[in-house]
């Protein structure tokens, strides 16, 4: 493969082996940040196409199949050394411990990765550190969930317990659909893991991101989600918000730092999902890494703050500090539908600027995300929230009218 990847003279030796990738229009900015650290090896269950001037080389292999990726790095690393690896998927999270355990590489402990990894044992741990979360109940088969389902009351949401993929939690408003949706959640679960079942809480939906500083990690950014009526029961966003100066944050920092203690992250990036309630944050699932590569970026946009490069660093066992410039906000929004029917105009890529403050970023091809076909996404910045959720609606509008006149 006669490939390169852009990294400086002095940047660390080794390669960071980089566990799966996705569509060019939200990953390719995580793909510069990186391969600017170091070298990258790249293992995906598809070869390399856009992603080729970002990467030193790339194997491919399902990465849901740790021993088959364990044995194409050895391969890789009997002639190069590995300097660490990094995903953006928390089902790949065991397929990284495995990597990290081989060649002895800087990640979270194996206890940190089974806390965060199983959701029910998540929600264990804080609970006996007095951290308010989502209460999840674990169940092995339908007798267990129904019995979960009476103590946690409907609606509910039922979800693998540690998924093989995105998106599979499920909305249960009555036991007349707790067997389908307990049915699905086994299907995508790890074997042997099984499924849990944890009340529909009310409330803000907030996901805080945490950076290192010399006192430990730190949350740095907090996103703001409103999920997808199209896709229900599933929960898929449509609309994510960064804000620089969001209100939030001082509810959200206390319990974000308190769940990460918990669990026992001490350092690198790590996502604290939550829902704010009448009663205050409550977790609903942590990862030791980040998850959207898109989010990344808008946070940089925001804040200053590369979490990204960050996370490519302390991946390879180096410090890397962080500067802030906060200002405005920043938001996405996904065009995404339930069917083929085409949701962008004709000859949209050609016009990327829907408004003066909204650009279109449009997929060579559709894909599925969950129940959904996505098709692209919009992107916008403001002074604040209010008003970058006034512009995608209003950007959203312009190109559904478009459409409909073309």
């Amino acid at each position: 493969m006669n490939t390169h990847a852009p990294h400086r003279e002095d940047s660390p030796t080794g390669h960071l082996v980089v566990l799966g990738s996705g569509p060019q229009a939200e990953w390719e900015h995580a793909m510069q940040r990186l391969a600017a650290v170091g070298p990258l090896l790249l293992i995906d269950a598809e070869a390399p196409t856009w992603q080729r001037p970002h990467l030193a080389d790339a194997r491919t292999a399902s990465l849901l199949d740790p021993p088959r990726v364990l044995d194409e790095v050895r391969k890789f690393a009997s002639t190069r050394p590995i300097a660490g690896v990094l995903t953006f998927d928390p089902a790949h999270a065991r397929t990284a411990a495995l990597l990290r355990q081989e060649f002895a590489l800087t990640g979270p402990s194996t206890a940190t990765v089974e806390a965060t990894t199983l959701r029910h044992r998540t929600a264990q741990l804080l609970t006996g550190a007095g951290v308010d979360n989502s209460g999840a109940l674990h169940a092995d088969s339908y007798d267990q969930a129904l019995e979960a389902a009476h103590q946690v009351g409907f609606p509910l949401v039922c979800k693998p317990a540690s998924p093989r993929t995105r998106h599979a939690a499920r909305q249960v408003t009555g036991i007349p659909d707790l067997a389908e949706a307990f049915s699905a959640a086994t299907a995508v679960t790890w074997p042997g893991t099984g499924t849990v079942i944890e009340p529909l809480l009310d409330g803000i939906e907030a996901t805080a991101y945490t950076a290192d500083t010399p006192s430990g990690p730190r949350v740095v950014a907090i996103s703001h989600a409103t999920f997808d009526p199209q896709a229900e029961p599933a929960l898929l966003p449509v609309e994510v918000v960064v804000d620089a100066d969001d209100v939030c944050a001082p509810a959200v920092e206390d319990s974000a730092s308190r769940a990460l203690s918990a669990l026992g992250h001490r350092s690198g990036p790590a996502q604290i999902r939550m829902r704010l309630t009448a009663t205050g944050p409550r977790v609903i699932s942590v990862t030791t890494h980040l998850t959207d590569p898109l989010l990344g970026m808008l946070i940089e946009q925001v804040t200053g703050i590369d979490l990204i490069a960050q996370a490519g660093h302390h991946a390879r066992g180096r410090t890397f500090l962080i500067d802030e410039s906060r200002l405005g906000a920043t938001a996405v929004r996904f065009l995404q539908g339930p069917g083929p029917t085409p949701l962008l105009p004709p000859n949209a890529a050609a016009h990327p600027h829907v408004t003066p403050y909204a650009t279109l970023q449009q997929y060579p091809a559709e894909r599925r995300v969950g129940p959904l076909r996505r098709s692209g996404h919009l992107l916008v910045s403001g002074t604040d929230y209010p008003q970058c959720t006034a512009r995608l609606r209003s950007a959203a509008a312009e190109i559904r009218a478009a459409r409909l006149s073309a």
